[in-house]
This record gives structure tokens, sequence and C-alpha cells, in this order.
């Protein structure tokens, strides 16, 4: 009976604390994307919200996370911005296009701010050969 309720015990702490798969380099990724649509876990942000909350905190301080300068997508921002094009692009289209780039399960491993650069490049009319080119480096910085 103890070795039963000892294997119940342990089962529930492997059930309670899994493996962290959320985080690539310290910083969110495809895991934790996706695990926003779980229902059985308590989010208190939808999807619009967190990316949202994670551009404000890029734009307030300035901050590079994770500090991959040439990684980012200031420039595809900037053009976006200057060709009038910002404004036609919505929160909720942007979480659509992560959707997708997390659908494809390799790149769940990527973090969420790359993924949404990769979606700003796409946006901005990156062609497919840079796009490829741009997730080749990112696969890079995530697996060194």
């Amino acid at each position: 009976m103890i070795k039963f309720c000892f294997i119940f015990f342990l089962l529930g702490i492997i059930y309670i604390f899994p493996q962290d798969e959320r985080y690539t380099k310290g910083a969110e990724n495809g895991y934790a994307w996706l695990a926003m649509d779980d229902p059985a876990l308590h989010y208190s942000v939808s999807k619009e919200n967190y990316l949202s909350s994670i551009l404000e905190r890029l734009r307030i301080t300035k901050e590079k996370h994770p500090e991959v300068s040439s990684l980012g997508c200031k420039e595809e921002i900037t053009a976006l911005s200057k060709k009038g094009k910002s404004n036609e692009i919505s929160m909720s289209d942007i979480v659509n296009q992560i959707d997708m780039f997390y659908a494809e399960k390799e790149n769940l491993v990527i973090p969420i701010v790359f993924a949404y650069c990769y979606t700003i490049k796409k946006l901005a009319g990156t062609t497919d050969e840079e796009l490829m080119d741009y997730k080749n480096k990112v696969f890079l910085f995530c697996y060194e």
C-alpha cells in the first residue's frame, strides 16, 4: 500500500511539474504560444494582449530580448510605417500569421519575438528566400 501511494505521489509530481519546453534561450517560444489555447491552463491574457505587452516592453525599454539585434525587424516595421501599411495590419492579423508559423512543428522552439519578426518581414514583402534565410539564422541562434 505504501509503495502504491509513493508511486501515485511520484506520478502526480511528474504531471504537475513537467519539464519546461516553454523557453528557448530564456524567451518564451512556440510551446508557450500554443499553450495559450489550452483551456486547461489558466492564462489571464489572450494572444493579442500577450503580444502587445511584449511589444510595448520592447518599445519602452528599447530592450532587445533576446539580445540579437541582427535577428530583429526594426527596418521592416519602419518600412511598413513609411508606406502607411502599418495601420492596415491588425494585431489579430499578426496573431493569425504567428499561429500559422507555429503550425509547423519544427518552428515551436523559436522564441515568440522572432516569430513576430518573421511575420512582420513577411507582411513587409520579404521574399520567400530571404524569409527562409532569416528562419535558418534564428534556428542557428536557438541551437547554439
